[in-house]
């Protein structure tokens, strides 16, 4: 029996990734985002205590839940507080996702891979944990005008490109990359293309 595979997915804020999982998902890929870990994290008591002890009340919303955006602001405008967020919720992402990778692995038929989406693959070093990793990539300019149709500002916009890698970067870094630019039929299409790397393996 051959060893499922399992590749990272990342790429620029506004590149498109959510939307190439969504493709990998009717295919029958099975696709893990982490930012809905991460959301899970922030609303279990445990981590919930461990925010507020942290970065204090203000980030609570109406009924007592951490507003996500407002944290957002909070770690993307400072960079000390990011790495405070990350090294309380880093270490239970990575253990979760590594328990799903094997629980999928080991369903029939097994899966010839998985793909787990990380924003921050390469900035976090997650990339070592994966067997690759396949880069969304999408200009400058496009990524800004999708994120800016979604609500956010250009401020936000430009601190959290800070706290990443250049999409540039990224691209060199990944096994393999596919590039979006704003056509699903295209799109599709080149996600099969890279799926067809692995019929022969």
């Amino acid at each position: 029996m051959k060893r499922t595979l399992k590749i990272g997915l990342t790429g620029g804020i506004g590149a498109g990734k959510s939307l190439v999982l969504d493709i990998l998902r009717d295919k029958g890929i099975p696709v893990l985002q982490t930012d809905h870990l991460g959301h899970q994290l922030l609303a279990e008591r445990e981590f919930l205590r461990s925010i507020v002890r942290h970065f204090g009340k203000d980030i609570l919303g109406s009924g007592g839940k951490i507003d996500r955006q407002k944290l957002g602001r909070e770690v993307f405008q400072d960079p000390s507080q990011r790495k405070k967020l990350n090294r309380l919720l880093h270490p239970e992402i990575l253990r979760r996702v590594a328990k799903w990778a094997r629980r999928e692995s080991g369903k029939s038929p097994q899966p010839r891979l998985v793909v787990v989406e990380i924003p921050l693959l390469f900035e976090s070093g997650s990339d070592r944990l994966f067997d690759g990793v396949l880069c969304v990539s999408v200009s400058l300019n496009v990524r800004r005008k999708r994120l800016l149709k979604k609500g956010l500002n250009l401020g936000e916009i430009k601190s959290r490109e800070k706290a990443q890698w250049s999409q540039g970067r990224k691209n060199q870094a990944a096994d393999w990359v596919i590039f979006n630019r704003g056509n699903r039929k295209e799109l599709k299409y080149a996600v099969d293309r890279w799926l067809k790397k692995f019929d022969a393996n």
